[in-house]
């Protein structure tokens, strides 16, 4: 049977369109794998020199690291308090009475009124009058109305305000607490001042276990 022109121009036509159509199949892959990749993004203003130069940041944004409880936990017994500086892990603030006052107050308090009990003894068995020497801190100074020796005036008064002075001491350290940073696992007794009832004010032992 034989094939009219037309038929066979048809035919040729059907093939050179399915070869171009496979040819632009096959090398488009091709094209958009050389495409280059687009440039990074230009640094920000702030980063930028005045002659356009990038800069590096001095200082970086970090996260804070994480302490365990155990390395918290072996430090010191207790650290001073700062209300600036954020408490350390393992930590919590605790208001103590001032150890160092009390002590540096009860000593001389305690050494001076004995030296006037014994004074006031003395002068008890030799006949004459010292009964105000029983009394602490005023002592001294009420037994000075009674004594007409200069020296003895003088011992006094320094006695009275040696008294005096290691009374205000004590005070202060049992009635004004600072504040301090104390472990979160010791157990403790302590002495610490307390309100009692609406108005009045003490002091008591309080103890963390």
């Amino acid at each position: 049977m034989l094939t009219s022109p037309s038929h066979f121009a048809l035919r040729a036509r059907f093939a050179l369109a399915l070869g171009g159509a496979l040819a632009a199949t096959l090398a488009a892959p091709r094209a958009h794998a050389q495409e280059p990749l687009p440039p990074p993004p230009p640094p920000p203003a702030s980063a930028r020199a005045p002659n356009g130069e990038y800069v590096a940041p001095l200082q970086q944004q970090t996260q804070p690291s994480y302490v365990p409880q155990s390395v918290a936990l072996s430090g010191p017994a207790t650290r001073p308090y700062n209300p600036d500086a954020p408490i350390p892990p393992g930590y919590h603030p605790e208001q103590r009475v001032r150890r160092g006052l009390i002590i540096g107050g009860a000593i001389p308090l305690g050494i001076l009124y004995t030296f006037s009990i014994l004074g006031a003894a003395a002068m008890e068995d030799s006949g004459e009058s010292g009964e105000f020497l029983y009394v602490p801190v005023l002592g001294p100074f009420l037994q000075m109305s009674k004594t007409e020796n200069s020296v003895g005036n003088t011992v006094l008064a320094l006695d009275g305000i040696g008294q005096a002075a290691g009374a205000a001491m004590l005070l202060v350290g049992l009635t004004v607490p600072k504040t301090v940073l104390v472990r979160n696992d010791l157990g403790e007794i302590r002495l610490a001042p307390m309100n009692l009832g609406q108005r009045g004010s003490g002091l008591g032992l309080v103890g963390t276990f």
